[in-house]
């Protein structure tokens, strides 16, 4: 799909529930980054928009027209003609047939403006040729994209992805990576699945690893937390990773060591799994606890966010996802600063 083509068919099957799970990325990601643009969640109600432009279309195809032929409308531009005879009288009926058209073509034409002026200031949010799928994350949250074979993949803030719809065929399974992400793949020894990074190569059947390999970094990391994982770098080395264990790629020297996990002082990386419970706990609670559990640091931006109560049972997952459930239990939302971690939302009063 061209970059500067997400067009009102796209955004009218999403809400119909007909994208595939490419296209449903690529408009989740686009209202995530658009609320967090504009700072304001409801500056621009795409889909209360494509809304009227069902109920539009619908009244339409009552009427017999097709909703081909409601795009097509506003786009026309007949010569007018200085009328030699009396003006006919239109019927009620005609009129307000008319005026749908009108109404249906000012949504679509929202619509358009609205896709338009977004891409505009994001020409590199997805680009995709006829056969490939190039996914980046332009938001300040850890987002997830689900492969054709059911795998995921919990991509970073300014990760890219890309692989074409072939590279899932009936011997192998392969994408390439530029970033950070971390891999949940499905499980099919018939089908290698690949991780192609500069300068160097993962290869599974079915485990969760993190992969690093930011491009101008001077080393690039493979962490292993289920599974058996292979790691090839380009001039021909490769080793065998176990679960926690990790792969190092000495980007200058092209030298690839295999070592544990390091522990830092007792810190759990953010991609590596935890279990925590918490039992009617305030969020500051909750955040002083994710803080010593990982090598993070988390600031609320409203106080009252440290009022709000939350009771939850979180079992071997990663902080992103810890962070996703738990600010749906509170109504907030976060991004990633850096090393830093901001919180916000309204909060709760004390008596909550």
């Amino acid at each position: 799909m061209n970059n500067n083509n997400i067009s009102p068919e796209l955004l009218k099957r999403y809400v119909e529930g007909q994208c595939t799970p490419e296209e449903a990325f690529q408009v989740d990601e686009w209202y995530a980054s658009l609320s967090e643009e504009t700072g304001n969640r409801t500056a621009f109600d795409q889909p209360r928009h494509l809304e009227k432009v069902q109920n539009e279309i619908r009244k339409l195809s009552s009427d017999g027209t097709s909703a081909e032929e409601v795009r097509t409308i506003p786009l026309q531009r007949p010569t007018l003609r200085r009328p030699t005879v009396r003006r006919p009288v239109l019927q009620r009926p005609v009129l307000q047939r008319l005026l749908r058209y009108a109404v249906a073509a000012m949504i679509l034409l929202a619509v358009g403006v609205g896709v338009y002026h977004f891409l505009s200031q994001n020409k590199s949010f997805f680009k995709a040729g006829s056969n490939t799928i190039a996914i980046v994350n332009k938001t300040r949250q850890v987002r997830k994209h689900t492969f054709p074979d059911g795998s995921e993949a919990w991509l970073n803030p300014g990760t890219r992805i890309t692989y074409a719809k072939d590279d899932f065929k009936a011997d192998s399974r392969e994408v390439s990576l530029e970033g950070e992400a971390f891999f949940e793949v499905t499980h099919d020894a018939s089908r290698p699945f690949y991780v192609h990074g500069e300068s160097v190569k993962v290869k599974v059947l079915g485990t969760s690893f993190n992969v690093r390999a930011n491009k101008g970094e001077a080393e690039y990391e493979v962490s292993v937390v289920t599974g058996k994982v292979s790691v090839t770098a380009d001039k021909g080395r490769e080793v065998m990773l176990l679960p926690h264990q990790q792969a190092v790629f000495k980007v200058a020297s092209g030298e690839l060591v295999s070592e544990a996990v390091p522990d830092v002082t007792g810190k759990a990386p953010l991609w590596q799994p935890v279990s925590l419970t918490f039992t009617d706990a305030k969020l500051g609670e909750v955040v002083k606890n994710l803080e010593d559990k990982f090598d993070v640091k988390i600031r609320l931006e409203n106080q009252n966010l440290e009022n709000c109560r939350v009771k939850a049972t979180f079992d071997q997952n990663r902080l992103s996802e810890i962070l996703e459930m738990t600010m749906q239990i509170v109504d907030a939302n976060y991004v990633m600063q850096n090393d830093e971690i901001v919180i916000r939302g309204e909060g709760c009063t004390t008596s909550e």
